[in-house]
């Protein structure tokens, strides 16, 4: 095992932050990316995920002549978590398809990361909803040649099943984005505990639930949170310990839940926590209640937000949206315009008519005076240049503000696609070095649920950006990061 004392200690680091739940760890999975190297095959790309819940069947194994790709559960390798550690900084790791080498860099021992709060990162170090994750990185021997070459990716093309390249495929076995500059194997140990999305808040009771890894001690448990009225003022802070939660078991889940009598109307900011640590952070709230002025003049015309609803479901449709009234690329539009307002964002729609065709098809404005230049699709990143127009547009509206005395003002590209971000995955990473926040289906839903409290547009702003903030990470490390911040940003 080639470590030396400062990398012995970050991975003795992540096994300590993890001792309490290495083994509820039960449906862990191994992806991997390998590229044909010698008479054998060197590790290029690995993600080792501990997960306590079942894993959905993943792709079947991928070879083509060079390459070999796929995806195991870690008991088919009959392989703990730390074997698998230990085995592959061994130098070699057999599966039932391939032997896979993953070389240190000569002369040098393998460079490890540890970040026991990935994904939990944002403005002032706080993310507003979803889980916290730890991640260890493991680095072996640099590339010495392009893993991105032309000769693989037009491999790929022509293998069964077909890859458009390798940035595809890495993304279709779980691996995300990958590391260009070295051999890189990510361990990410998914949270334990979360605040289980039926609890709610129904008039003058609130029902909070949580749930747990089997296995795991239900009195290290806990509930805690911050309970707030109109105008977000918080009235109380408490936490509910696991012992006075009313528990059950099914299919390897443990619930925990407690009634707390309300104020009509109130908020919880949650945090699941298991042994000290939180697990996972969720707003809960009464969803019948409409705490947002604007979204609430918006229902006055559009009840329950059906019309907006409607567009978004429509634009979501399979098939290529023609301009022109009444159309879904149209629709969607105006529904992302109606969104934002409710939002916050002062928002002015430049883009609806032939006459402005070559502006943005939004600009929207914060209450600190902020911009930002927004390009709305129906379709996929890269269709009609969406993403180079919208870094034209972005330029040219920071050259008036810059000519007008204005500089001083922040300016954010944002696209917004109705496609999920499963469905855009292989264009995230152009996106991020373009310094382009994406808002894919998911992050609207999330929209339209945080529109249901008092907004705050300059937050939502600073969210965005610092979801695009460089940080002292690696370049893989960071588009990782990029990826997981802006998929949570504004939900």
């Amino acid at each position: 095992m080639s470590l030396d004392e400062y990398q012995r200690k970050k991975l003795d680091e992540f096994f300590e932050a993890t001792k309490l739940t290495l083994d509820c760890y039960k449906h862990t999975s191994f992806s991997y990316f390998a590229v044909k190297h010698g008479d054998g095959f060197r590790l290029c790309q690995g993600s080792l995920l501990l997960q306590w819940t079942p894993m959905a069947s993943g792709p079947p194994h991928f070879r083509s002549s060079n390459v070999r790709a796929g995806i195991y559960r870690l008991d088919e390798l009959n392989l703990t978590p730390r074997n698998f550690i230990e085995t592959l900084l061994s130098g070699v790791l057999q599966t039932p398809q391939v032997e896979l080498h993953f070389p240190p860099e000569k002369d040098r021992p393998y460079s490890i990361y540890f970040d026991p709060f990935y994904s939990n990162s944002n403005f002032y170090g706080v993310q507003p909803q979803g889980p916290r994750y730890m991640r260890l990185e493991i680095q072996g021997e640099r590339h010495n040649h392009s893993i991105e070459s032309r000769e693989l990716d037009w491999e790929l093309k022509a293998a069964s099943p077909r890859f458009v390249g390798v940035r595809e495929l890495c993304a279709e076995y779980g691996m995300g984005s990958i590391n260009t500059s070295s051999i890189d194997v990510r361990i990410i140990a998914t949270n334990v505990a979360a605040i289980a999305p039926d609890s709610f808040v129904s008039g003058p009771m609130a029902r909070l639930k949580m749930v747990l890894a089997d296995g795991l001690d239900r009195e290290k448990a806990s509930i805690g949170y911050r309970m707030m009225e109109s105008g977000n003022k918080v009235v109380k802070r408490d936490e509910v310990l696991g012992k006075a939660l009313s528990w059950t078991t099914a299919e390897g889940v443990q619930r925990g839940e407690v009634e707390i009598d309300v104020p009509v109307g109130s908020i919880f900011d949650c945090a699941a926590n298991y042994a000290g640590e939180v697990q996972h952070l969720c707003e809960v709230k009464d969803p019948s209640t409409i705490q947002n002025p604007l979204r609430a003049i918006h229902e006055a015309f559009d009840n329950k937000a059906e019309v907006l609803v409607d567009f978004i479901n429509k634009s979501s449709v399979t098939g290529k949206a023609q301009r022109g009234k009444g159309n879904r690329a149209d629709d969607f539009e105006v529904a992302v315009a109606w969104l934002l307002g409710m939002l916050g964002f002062a928002v002015t729609h430049l883009g609806g008519t032939k006459r402005t065709s070559d502006a943005p098809d939004l600009v929207a404005r914060t209450p600190q005076g902020h911009f930002a230049v927004v390009e709305c699709t129906t379709g996929l990143l890269k269709e009609d240049r969406k993403l180079p127009h919208l870094c034209e547009r972005r330029a040219k509206v920071k050259q008036s503000l810059a000519a007008s005395g204005h500089a001083h003002l922040r300016v954010l590209a944002i696209i917004v696609t109705s496609k999920t971000r499963e469905e855009v995955k292989a264009e995230l990473e152009e996106a991020q070095k373009q310094n382009v926040f994406v808002v894919t289906r998911e992050t609207i839903d999330g929209m339209l649920k945080r529109s249901l409290i008092l907004p705050d547009a300059d937050q939502l702003f600073m969210e965005a950006e610092e979801s695009l903030r460089p940080q002292s990470l690696s370049l893989s490390d960071l588009i990782a990061a990029q990826n997981q911040r802006s998929a949570t940003a504004w939900q």
